[in-house]
C-alpha cells in the first residue's frame, strides 16, 4: 500500500471532523480581491454582471464593501474546495506522509496546483522519492530525473498532433498538407474537364479554354496524371500545351520525356516549346544522357530538342554524337531463316541448317545531331560529320558554359 493510500482514511476522518466542528463544508462561492495597494480581501462579488466595470460590491464576513475599479488589481475565484483546503491544511502533519495525504486530497478535489505543491514539498525532503517523482510526471533519463514535456521543450520541440516535433517540421508538414489538398482539388477539376472534352460540343470548347488558362503550379501533378493514360492525340496535345504554362520541376521532367520520346512529332514539338520558355538546365542534362543511347532514333530526337534549347553545355556532347556506333544482328550466308545446302569435298551429300546470327558494329551518321549542332553554334561553319574538325574548332572558340547562345529576335 502506498503512502497516499495509507493516509487516505486519515484524510477522510479529518474532513469528517471538520464538518462536525465547523458545519457544512459546502461554502458559497467566493473571490479573493487583490488590491492595488498590495493587500487582499476575501468575499463574494455581488455585482458580477456589471459592464463596464465601475465598482466592486463585495459581501464579506463583516459586511458589505464597495471598491472602486482602480483600487482592485485582480479578482480570483475562491472555490468551496479551496476554502476546505485552507481549513484542512493546518491539521495535516508537516511530514512526507502528511504531504502525500494532502496531495491525494487535492487531486480528488480538483486542486491540481495545490497537489503539485505538496508533491514538490516531498521532493525537498526526499529528492529521489520515486512515487512523488512519477506523480509529477518525472522519469529517469540518463541517470537524471526529468519531466519529459519540459525536456522536450528545452530541446526545441513543441507539442503537435499528440506528439512532439520541431517547429520547422510542423511548418513543413502543414505546407505539404496544404499542397496535397490543392492537388486533390485540381485532380477532381481536370477530370471533370476531361469528361467535357469527351462529350464534345460547347462543353468541350469550354474545357479546352480552361485547360489553356491553367498556370497554378499545384495543377501540374493533376495534368501529368492525365497525360500518363491519355490515348487521344488531340487531347494529349492540349494537355501538353497546358503543362507548358506550369513551371515546376515535375512539369519540366514530363515535358522533357515527351519531347524526347513521344512518337507523335507534333506533340514532341509542343513539349519542346514548353522547354524553351523556362529554366531548362534539368532538361538539357536529361537530353545529353540520351545522346549515348543504343537506339539511333532516340539519339537524333534528343539532339533535335537540344538544338532548339541552344545550351552551350550540349555542344561537346553533340560533337561526340555526330557519328555513333550501333550493334546490328545479321544472318551470315543468306537470308534469315533460309535453308542452305552444300556438298562436302568428301562427297558425303547435302548439309542443311539455319545460318548462325552475327552481331556487328556499324558507325552511323546522325543528321539530327548535325542539325542541332549548327543551331546551337549558329556560326556559319559546318564540318559535317568530321568530329575531329569540330573538336579543334570548338577548342579554339573556348565558349563559356554559362553563355546563352540564343539570339533575341
Amino acid at each position: 500500500m502506498t503512502r497516499i493510500h495509507r493516509y487516505l482514511s486519515f484524510c477522510t476522518a479529518a474532513i469528517a471532523s471538520l464538518a462536525i466542528l465547523g458545519g457544512s463544508c459546502a461554502i458559497a462561492q467566493a473571490e479573493v480581491f487583490h488590491l492595488a495597494s498590495g493587500g487582499t480581501l476575501e468575499g463574494t462579488l455581488l455585482n458580477p454582471d456589471q459592464s463596464p466595470r465601475v465598482t466592486y460590491e463585495v459581501q464579506t464576513e463583516k459586511g458589505k464593501l464597495v471598491l472602486g475599479r482602480s483600487s482592485v488589481r485582480d479578482v480570483v475565484a475562491f472555490s468551496a474546495q479551496l476554502k476546505q483546503y485552507e481549513t484542512f491544511l493546518p491539521r495535516m502533519p508537516d511530514t512526507v506522509e502528511g504531504q502525500f495525504q494532502m496531495a491525494r486530497w487535492c487531486e480528488q478535489n480538483n486542486l491540481p496546483e495545490k497537489r503539485d505543491y505538496h508533491l514538490n514539498e516531498i521532493l525537498k525532503r526526499e529528492p529521489d522519492n520515486v512515487e512523488a517523482r512519477k506523480a509529477l510526471g518525472y522519469e529517469k533519463f540518463q541517470g537524471k530525473w526529468i519531466i519529459r514535456d519540459e525536456w522536450n521543450r528545452q530541446q526545441g520541440y513543441v507539442r503537435y498532433g499528440g506528439g512532439w516535433r520541431y517547429p520547422q517540421d510542423i511548418k513543413m508538414s502543414e505546407q505539404e498538407s496544404a499542397i496535397e489538398e490543392k492537388q486533390i482539388e485540381w485532380r477532381k477539376q481536370v477530370r471533370i474537364w476531361r469528361t467535357w472534352l469527351k462529350r464534345g460540343g460547347d462543353r468541350a470548347q469550354e474545357a479546352a479554354a480552361e485547360f489553356r488558362k491553367i498556370n497554378d503550379p499545384y495543377a501540374g501533378v493533376a495534368i501529368i496524371d492525365l497525360l500518363k493514360d491519355e490515348k487521344n492525340s488531340a487531347v494529349k496535345q492540349l494537355l501538353v500545351e497546358a503543362l507548358t504554362n506550369i513551371k515546376t520541376p515535375e512539369s519540366t521532367t514530363t515535358l522533357t520525356e515527351i519531347a524526347a520520346n513521344d512518337p507523335d512529332e507534333s506533340i514532341r514539338d509542343q513539349a519542346t516549346i514548353g522547354l524553351e520558355n523556362r529554366d531548362n538546365r534539368q532538361a538539357v542534362n536529361y537530353l545529353i544522357s540520351k545522346l549515348t543511347s543504343s537506339d539511333n532514333e532516340t539519339v537524333n530526337r534528343a539532339a533535335i530538342v537540344l538544338g532548339r534549347l541552344k545550351s552551350p553545355a550540349s555542344v561537346r556532347p553533340l560533337i561526340d554524337a555526330l557519328v555513333t556506333t550501333h550493334k546490328e544482328t545479321i544472318q551470315s550466308g543468306g537470308q534469315p531463316g533460309r535453308t542452305t545446302a552444300g556438298f562436302g569435298t568428301g562427297g558425303g551429300g547435302m548439309s542443311f541448317g539455319t545460318p548462325k546470327a552475327q552481331v556487328i558494329e556499324r558507325d552511323i551518321q546522325n543528321p539530327g545531331v548535325r542539325r542541332a549542332l549548327l543551331e546551337v553554334m549558329d556560326e556559319g561553319v559546318d564540318f559535317q560529320y568530321n568530329e575531329d574538325a569540330w573538336k579543334v574548332w570548338y577548342a579554339n572558340k573556348k565558349i563559356p558554359l554559362n553563355v546563352d547562345l540564343r539570339r533575341d529576335d
